[in-house]
């Protein structure tokens, strides 16, 4: 895994380590290298799970449009209903969203 420059992962919660760990294992069957673009750092919008640590956002770059909806698909089937995984046109977004039903 790698971190693109200035990306801070300290004060991540948890319950995005199973994202991270899935996601790696994902990237690597594609024959790709896990890269988080976005942790608790960056601006993101008001009420962001970002800013709580409970949000990534992982590079898709590499990924041609088909490869990147079938891995985010994937990483949803993998994490989970607790989970939601957003395919953006630059990456994907994974955030842990049980927490707002609580």
């Amino acid at each position: 895994m790698e971190l693109k420059e200035g990306v801070m992962l300290g004060g991540l919660k948890l319950e995005m380590r199973k994202a991270l760990v899935g996601a790696e294992k994902l990237w690597k069957a594609f024959g790709q290298v896990l890269t988080v673009t976005s942790g608790l750092d960056s601006t993101h919008s008001a009420g962001s799970l970002h800013y709580y640590g409970y949000a990534l956002d992982l590079r898709t770059r590499y990924f041609t449009t088909d490869e990147a909806k079938r891995v985010a698909y994937e990483l949803q089937m993998k994490l989970g209903d607790s989970y939601n995984v957003v395919l953006h046109t630059t990456h994907i977004h994974v955030e842990y969203d049980a927490i707002l039903r609580t």
